[in-house]
This record gives C-alpha cells, sequence and structure tokens, in this order.
C-alpha cells in the first residue's frame, strides 16, 4: 500500500518540475511524495474495516490522478500547472465560459486517451508495487527519504510563515499546493472586502494652489546592479544619465523593497497602512488622490479590472481609485503611452510596466538587441551570457520608455516617481536567475534593493523649490518602498486621515524600520564579502 501511495504521489508532484527544473526541486519531490506517502499509510491503517480502508486509498489515489491529469493537460497547453493564478481564473469564469472552454479543449480521442493512461498507469503501478514490496534495501532507502521529506516540508513551512516569499510556499505536494491557492483566494477576497469598506469612506483635501501633475511608474524586476545609473559598467540607461546630469532626475541610493515577489510589493506602497496595521485597513493612495479632486488614472500591463483576485483587479476598489484603466495587456511597454492623456487638470497617472519581467527576450523589439553574449565573462555558459544580454537589453528598453513617458509630461508642473516592485538575481553569484526566494539566497540584496528615481520639470521646480532641495538631499538616505504611499500625498499637497507626514521620505523625521520579508530587519544584516560577482 505504501508503495503505490509514493507512487501516486510521486506522479501528481512531479509536474512541479515545469517551474522548477533543477536537481534539488527533484530531491525535495521525492523526499516529500515519502513522506506524504506514510502520513497517508498511517491514515489508511487507522480504518480497521477493510472495505473502508480500500475505498479510502482509493479516493486517495483518484485525487492524485485526477491533479496529475489537470497539470499534464495545463503543461500541455497553457505551459503552466494548478496553482493560485489558475484559481484565480477559476473563480472568474461562469458557466457558459467553462462549458466553451471545455468544448474547445476535450474532445473525445483526449478524454479516450487519458482512461487509457489512467488504467496503464494503475495497472503497472499496482504489478511493480507486489513485486517491490518486500525489498528490504527500498524499505529502509524509503524510511531514510521520508525522515528527509518531513524536515523539507516543515522546513518550507517555516520560511513561508517567516518571509512569505513565493518560493518557499509548500508547492512541492500537489494537495498542499491546490489548498495553498484556495487559502489565498479566500483570504483575499476577505481583505477586498474590507478594502471596499474602506475606501468607500475617504475624504481628502488638496492644500497647494497649483496641483502637481504626479506620475508614479512602477517597473518589474529592475536590477541596480544592472544600472548605468548606480555603477553598472555596460551603459544600460543611456537617456536616464543625461537627465540625472541636468539635475532634473534624483537618484536614490539605498531603497529596499518589502517583498521579492509582485502582489507583495504592490499591496504594501499602495496601502497608506501605519506601523503593523495591515495594508487591507487602511486607504489606497489613489482614492486620496481622487478624493482631493485629481483625475486619476492607471494604465497597466500586467494588472486588469475584473482578471482575477487581487485588489487591483477588483471592480469596486478600480472605481473607487481611477476613473481610467486600461482592460487588455498593450505589447512592450512603449505602447502604454498611446494611452495617457495629459490633461490642464490636476491628475495622477500611474503606470505598472512589463519591464524586465522574464521571460527577458520578449520585454524589447529587435531595435534595442544591443548587447549580446560576447559582451560578457567568457568562462560563463554561453545559455547565461544570452540570458544576462536579453536582460540588459531589457534594461535599456526600459531607459526608452522612461525617457518617452517624461517627454509627454516636460512642459507641466510634473513630477514622475519610478520605482521597481522587486530585484532580480542575473546569474551574479551563481548559476541562478529569478526572484522569490531572497530569505534563502547567499545575498538578498539583488533581490530586495531597488532603484528609485524622482524627476522634476522646470515647472515643478520653480514652484516648488523647497520640495525640490528636501528630494536632492533625500537621495543618500536608507529608503523603504513600503512608504511611498505617503511621499506622493507629501508632494502632492493631499492630507487625509492615514497620511502620515513622518513617513515621507523627505521629511527630516523619517526613520524607517526596515522589515524586509516581513520578518528581516534589513539594516541589522551583515553581508558577506567573501565572494566576488562572478561578471
Amino acid at each position: 500500500m505504501f508503495l503505490l501511495l509514493f507512487v501516486f504521489n510521486l506522479l501528481s508532484n512531479s509536474t512541479v518540475i515545469i517551474w522548477q527544473n533543477n536537481i534539488w526541486a527533484i530531491l525535495q519531490i521525492v523526499c516529500i511524495s515519502a513522506i506524504s506517502a506514510t502520513v497517508e499509510r498511517v491514515l489508511c491503517g487507522f480504518i480497521t474495516n477493510k472495505k473502508i480502508q480500500q475505498i479510502t486509498l482509493w479516493l486517495i489515489i483518484a485525487a492524485h490522478l485526477i491533479l496529475a491529469i489537470i497539470d499534464a493537460f495545463l503543461i500541455m497547453n497553457f505551459h503552466l500547472i494548478f496553482g493560485q493564478d489558475i484559481v484565480d481564473i477559476l473563480a472568474e469564469t461562469n458557466p457558459e465560459e467553462a462549458k466553451s472552454f471545455l468544448s474547445t479543449y476535450l474532445s473525445f480521442g483526449t478524454i479516450f486517451a487519458i482512461i487509457v493512461a489512467i488504467l496503464t498507469i494503475i495497472t503497472i503501478t499496482r504489478w511493480a508495487s507486489k513485486k517491490l514490496a518486500r525489498n528490504l534495501t527500498l524499505t529502509i532507502l524509503l524510511f531514510f527519504l521520508s525522515i528527509a521529506g518531513l524536515g523539507i516540508y516543515l522546513f518550507t513551512v517555516y520560511s513561508y510563515a517567516m518571509f512569505r516569499n513565493g518560493m518557499s510556499v509548500p508547492q512541492m505536494h500537489a494537495f498542499t499546493r491546490v489548498g495553498y491557492s484556495f487559502k489565498v483566494l479566500s483570504d483575499r477576497m476577505q481583505q477586498i472586502e474590507n478594502l471596499r469598506n474602506v475606501n468607500r469612506r475617504v475624504t481628502a483635501k488638496q492644500t497647494l494652489l497649483e496641483s502637481p501633475t504626479v506620475v508614479v511608474i512602477v517597473g518589474e524586476s529592475f536590477s541596480v546592479y544592472h544600472s548605468s545609473l548606480y555603477g553598472y559598467d555596460k551603459m544600460t540607461n543611456p537617456l536616464l544619465s543625461k537627465r540625472q546630469k541636468d539635475s532634473s532626475l534624483v537618484v536614490f541610493d539605498d531603497v529596499v523593497t518589502i517583498s521579492d515577489h509582485t502582489e507583495g510589493v504592490m499591496c504594501s506602497v499602495f496601502s497608506l497602512k501605519n506601523g503593523n496595521t495591515p495594508f487591507w485597513k487602511a486607504a489606497l493612495f489613489p482614492s486620496c488622490f481622487k478624493a482631493a479632486g485629481y483625475h486619476t488614472a492607471m494604465i497597466d500591463n500586467q494588472y486588469f479590472e475584473g482578471k482575477g483576485i487581487t485588489f487591483l483587479a477588483d471592480k469596486e476598489l478600480s472605481t473607487l481609485m481611477f476613473e481610467y484603466r486600461n482592460q487588455h495587456r498593450l505589447g512592450h511597454d512603449y505602447n502604454l503611452l498611446s494611452n495617457i492623456t495629459v490633461m490642464n487638470d490636476p491628475q495622477l497617472v500611474i503606470l505598472h510596466l512589463m519591464g524586465q519581467h522574464y521571460t527577458y527576450s520578449d520585454r524589447y523589439p529587435a531595435s534595442f538587441r544591443h548587447f549580446s553574449a560576447n559582451d560578457y565573462n567568457k568562462s560563463l555558459p554561453e545559455n547565461e551570457r544570452e540570458l544576462i544580454a536579453h536582460y540588459d537589453n531589457a534594461t535599456l528598453y526600459n531607459d526608452f520608455v522612461v525617457e518617452k513617458i517624461i517627454q509627454k509630461f516636460e512642459n507641466k508642473n510634473c513630477i514622475i516617481v519610478y520605482f521597481s516592485d522587486h530585484g532580480e538575481e542575473v546569474f551574479e553569484i551563481d548559476n541562478y536567475i529569478g526572484h522569490g526566494n531572497a530569505a534563502h539566497r547567499i545575498d538578498m540584496r539583488y533581490q530586495i534593493r531597488v532603484p528609485l528615481m524622482v524627476w522634476m520639470s522646470s515647472q515643478y521646480q520653480t514652484k516648488m523649490p523647497d520640495v525640490a532641495k528636501r528630494i536632492r538631499q533625500s537621495s543618500q538616505k536608507p529608503i523603504f518602498t513600503d512608504d511611498i504611499a505617503h511621499f506622493l500625498l507629501e508632494i502632492a499637497g493631499i492630507e487625509c486621515a492615514n497620511f502620515c507626514a513622518e513617513k515621507s521620505f523627505i521629511s527630516n523625521y523619517y526613520h524607517p524600520k526596515r522589515k524586509v520579508l516581513y520578518s528581516i530587519d534589513y539594516d541589522k544584516v551583515t553581508f558577506s564579502k567573501h565572494y566576488k560577482p562572478r561578471y
């Protein structure tokens, strides 16, 4: 019975390799499958009635099979596995859409093939389990794998509880992956209802005689270690470097973000929470701008109204925050500019880019293919050098996009704030690429340290000389992106209940507690100096 359960655990858990294709992930899957099979075997052993025991056994096996089949279907058609994104889609799908989807993808031949595959797998697995059941060496091996699996699983649970980082969620087991996804859905729905109640009651007032235009650009996966503005040896920011030289662009040097994944950051930076207040119990800053008389717009290349269960997808919250939102992805980020309307009235424009999000080669047009694998350390594997080149080309293109946004508002009384949701590792330390597990990396700075830049038009600097001076004087301060919403209200001259002047990073009283990954005091972390970057 144990061997039977072990094989079906392996079958349903192995699909996670689609997004974690490495030896460590495979070892985790094997060990977690062993401990899960042990737990399921013990569960069945508690049942004394043989008939009920057999029914329970086959129900568990059926659950593994169903999840394996669903994952296989998603991999073949969409290169996805069942998880939080799929649960979000299911929550937004009506019966008519579901019927249309199934009729498109499920034919008689597909169903027949699935049935044959199930019967074949069950037959072979039962036969093999009986043959190997009395193999002492295998029994000892599986015992030690189970012990290792228990340790690995407890570590992933601890890691998620401590750091909330996406890669630490116990995703290696199909049952907890699905259970976690539905738990997130339930939590988000409750949070969204709370946010609706809070933002319906928002009141705010404008304190300046002339309201400036405020533009907020949220980048994606932008590494300061690949930016020439921050000392990178490749010229990836030629246009913004010119802005920096004419002093209209202020580049902030010591900025960190709360999380290593986008959703956590967006919740953080949109909220006017103070201290330990959860983000869903405080006003969202666009609601305050709107209540103060600003025309508010969000132009997004990632989140869309009615697409998924997040606060940025919720229709009522969207209405409470914005008067305009685009409804569809717009290809390369430059295409977002066609949706920007420059007004004479006070306006808040938020642009959420795809930036340098993986897959890097998809983030820029062919005309920006400036860097190639030959431009990097030849001791690195060629495939790594190619990915680094793609990333730097995406950074070069991002520079162009931000410059074009600035040009759009150059003749206005305008201030533009750019920051990235999180950073990105691109083979700097070892052969790791991406983000999502900063707490367990050699150096979390690559994923947690982010760029922050503020551009001020000539009109804005003339009308707000004191603010412009304080912005320049703050460029070397330690800054936490958790506090950006308060800074935005200050530069716009907006007062509301949740606004806290001391949390604006241009305040003389600003002293952030930079608690990154929800539990790590960033300013107390000692970073190793014993390794050298690979390029």
